[in-house]
C-alpha cells in the first residue's frame, strides 16, 4: 500500500512539475547582442555601451518594459568567433525595478571583444543564454546590432556559422531583431533582412550614422518589447530609421 501511495504522489509531482515552472517563468527574455568586433573602434565601443544604457533609462522604454511584464534582460559583446563571447548575467527587470543596475553593468563592462566580424558566433552565444536550463520565458529575443557583414575565410574554428545559428534560432522559438549602423556597408539592412533576421516578427531597423545609434537602439527596444500585435502596427510609423519587414526566410538545411 506504502509503495502504491509513493508512487501516486510521484506521478502528481512530474505532473505539477510544468505548471510549476511555467507559473514562474517571465514574460519576456531578451538578450543584447553587441558588436564588439574589430571594426568598431574603443570610442564607438564605448558609445554603444552608453547609448543602450541611456536608452534604457529613458521613459519610453521604462513604460515599455513595465507593459512588457516581468522582463529577464541580459547582455553579450561578440566579435570574433575564435574568442568567446563576453557575457552578462541575467537581470530580472519590472518596470523600472532592477533596470539601473542592469543599465549600469552595461556601462562599466571592460571591452575584451576584437577582431573579424563572427556574427553567427554573436547568436550563438545570445541562444547560449536563452537555452540556460534557469530561463523560462513566454517570448525569447535577440537584439542584434552590428557595422557589417559576416566575415567569410577559410580554416577557421568558430563556434557556429551564421546559417547554423539562425536554424537553432528557429528551432528554439527565439526571434532575432537587428540594428545595423551602414555608415560604410551602404546595403546592409538589406543583408540582415535576408541573412540574419528569423523568428515571428523579426525585423530590421537601420541607421546610417553612428550617432544616431542611441535613438534608433530606444526606438527598437520599445517596438520589440511591445505585444506583437502592437510592434507591428508601429512600423508604419516608426522615424528612427527605414524598417524592413520582409516575410520569413527558412533557414535551409
Amino acid at each position: 500500500m506504502l509503495r502504491i501511495l509513493l508512487g501516486i504522489i510521484a506521478i502528481l509531482a512530474m505532473a505539477g512539475a510544468p505548471a510549476a515552472r511555467a507559473a514562474h517563468c517571465v514574460d519576456v527574455a531578451l538578450v543584447l547582442a553587441v558588436d564588439g568586433s574589430g571594426s568598431i573602434t574603443d570610442e564607438e565601443f564605448a558609445f554603444q555601451k552608453d547609448g543602450i544604457a541611456a536608452a534604457l533609462r529613458t521613459d519610453e522604454v521604462t513604460r515599455a518594459l513595465a507593459a512588457a511584464g516581468t522582463v529577464a534582460l541580459s547582455a553579450i559583446f561578440w566579435g570574433d568567433g575564435e574568442f568567446a563571447v563576453q557575457k552578462l548575467g541575467w537581470h530580472i527587470v519590472r518596470g523600472r525595478f532592477g533596470l539601473e543596475d542592469f543599465a549600469r553593468t552595461i556601462e562599466e563592462t571592460p571591452r575584451k571583444v576584437f577582431g573579424n566580424t563572427d556574427i553567427g558566433s554573436g547568436l550563438w552565444g545570445a541562444l547560449d543564454m536563452l537555452a540556460d536550463p534557469a530561463i523560462c520565458a513566454t517570448r525569447m529575443l535577440v537584439n542584434l546590432s552590428g557595422d557589417g557583414r559576416e566575415t567569410i575565410a577559410p580554416k577557421r574554428r568558430q563556434v557556429a556559422s551564421l546559417g547554423a545559428a539562425r536554424r537553432r534560432a528557429l528551432e528554439m522559438g527565439v526571434t532575432v531583431n537587428a540594428l545595423t549602423v551602414s555608415e560604410e556597408v551602404p546595403d546592409l539592412a538589406e543583408y540582415y533582412a535576408k541573412s540574419v533576421i528569423v523568428g515571428t516578427g523579426s525585423f530590421v531597423m537601420e541607421v546610417r550614422r553612428g550617432s544616431d545609434f542611441a535613438a534608433a537602439f530606444r526606438k527598437k527596444l520599445v517596438r520589440e518589447l511591445s505585444p506583437q500585435t502592437v510592434a507591428a502596427l508601429r512600423a508604419a510609423s516608426d522615424s528612427a530609421g527605414r524598417v524592413h519587414r520582409p516575410a520569413l526566410r527558412q533557414v535551409q538545411k
